[in-house]
């Protein structure tokens, strides 16, 4: 490579990390790869890419029917990070893993369709919790058998592909599931991308984002802290489920990860910072990118009270919204009504259906299902019991690139 030509690379890199429309050009150049549609996926999967050089990375299994594109979205999205930082992984024996020394670590594995061919998925699992896979295994050295500690070390962001909707439940609490799209309208798009395909990438425009990488990297190791008020968020997640146990510490390595991305618009140039501390922005944008992937998450959890919710809501749209009781639920699930009176009670309590109908005496009881929950507390609501944070917050959708700003509410004073 040319020292122009270098020069140049690493000019793009800055000037591409430093653009407060970051998200807009990942936006073009999945496109520019032939990714058709898929969007909020693939920028969640670049952020879980990203966390692998934190200490706590994300890890993702992309889930959907054959044939719908999974490995193509994820070979898109992981074609902007350099071949040294991915693992890619089509089988493998159960012991290979504990041979990788530091080889894995702040790595992202990519594990094609998790099926018997991939091999053993528990050296994944132990990567993730633990951190390092530690196997003692006895050789012969000078006619004396020994015994000899291998250890591979983690961490790492875990990617892989799969035809269920759901896993091993160990593998399943320690991943973010992402869902294809599937519909009708999406399968036109892609047919259509055959017929008028978009410009290839060039050479240079893929090393602009392998540098890009590169400075993230050699900026990943100044801490990235939250803020106090980082507390009201946690106490406003939707409880509902005991999955938000699983998913908030998610949402939060996202933050973290978003705010050591935007770091370089934040400190532009030669400024290094000694610490990244999140901030109500970096909230913001993190909350577009993954609610919907937590929600669609919970509404396909196995979770008793969602189960409920679903069910009553399936009742309801086959009556016309009509409101539901006991009897029609036990029928619905072929349970017994008190069963069903109990699930009722403890969805109810838990805010996912709500009363239709006024108490009284001899009248049953009768559920419409509550507002779809949100998993993270909108911005614009968390924001006013912030005074700390100064408004209004401005930040650019990366989706939809519009620029969003949140007020905060004027107390009317009293007359």
């Amino acid at each position: 490579m040319t020292a122009q030509r270098k020069s140049q690379i690493e000019r793009g890199a800055r000037e591409l990390l430093e653009s407060p429309v970051f998200f807009k050009s990942l936006r073009r150049v999945l496109r520019r790869s032939r990714l058709v549609g898929e969007l909020r996926n693939a920028l969640v999967l670049y952020i879980v890419g990203l966390s692998a050089l934190l200490d706590r990375p994300l890890n993702a299994i992309v889930k959907g029917s054959s044939s719908t594109g999974k490995n193509h979205l994820v070979s898109r999205t992981l074609r902007l990070f350099p071949k040294e930082a991915v693992r890619e992984i089509t089988s493998s024996s159960k012991t290979a893993w504990n041979y990788g020394g530091d080889d894995f670590r702040h790595a992202i594995v990519y594990l094609q369709e998790r099926n018997d061919a991939a091999g053993a998925v528990h050296p994944v699992r132990l990567l993730i919790s633990e951190q390092q896979l530690i196997r003692t295994v006895t050789v012969n050295e000078g006619g004396a058998r020994v015994s000899k500690t291998f250890v591979a070390e983690g961490p790492i962001a875990s990617i892989s592909t799969t035809t269920r909707d759901r896993i091993e439940v160990d593998d399943e609490n320690r991943h973010i599931s992402l869902w294809m799209d599937e519909s009708q309208e999406q399968t036109r798009k892609i047919n259509e991308s055959y017929v008028l395909p978009k410009p290839l990438l060039t050479e240079d425009e893929v090393a602009v984002w392998h540098e890009a990488y590169a400075l993230i990297k050699a900026r990943a190791d100044v801490p990235v802290t939250l803020p106090g008020w980082f507390k009201i968020i946690a106490n406003n997640v939707f409880d509902g489920s005991v999955t938000s146990r699983r998913y908030f510490p998610y949402f939060v390595e996202g933050c973290r990860t978003i705010a050591l991305l935007r770091s370089f618009e934040k400190y532009p140039g030669d400024q290094q910072p000694d610490k990244i501390e999140v901030d109500f922005s970096d909230f913001a944008i993190a909350t577009v990118l993954f609610e919907e992937v937590f929600v669609e998450s919970l509404d396909r959890d196995g979770d008793e009270h969602l189960k409920t919710r679903m069910a009553v809501q399936e009742i309801s749209d086959a009556m016309d919204g009509k409101p539901v009781n006991a009897e029609e639920l036990a029928e619905r699930m072929s349970i017994s009504k008190d069963r069903a009176y109990k699930l009722m009670r403890d969805a109810f309590d838990t805010g996912l259906i709500q009363r239709a109908n006024e108490p009284q005496k001899g009248n049953p009881k009768t559920y419409l299902p509550a507002p779809r929950p949100r998993f993270i507390p909108d911005p614009a609501e968390i924001l006013q019991q912030v005074p700390e944070v100064t408004a209004p917050v401005e930040f650019i959708d990366p989706l939809t690139d519009e620029t969003v700003t949140l007020r905060r509410k004027i107390a009317k004073k009293a007359s």
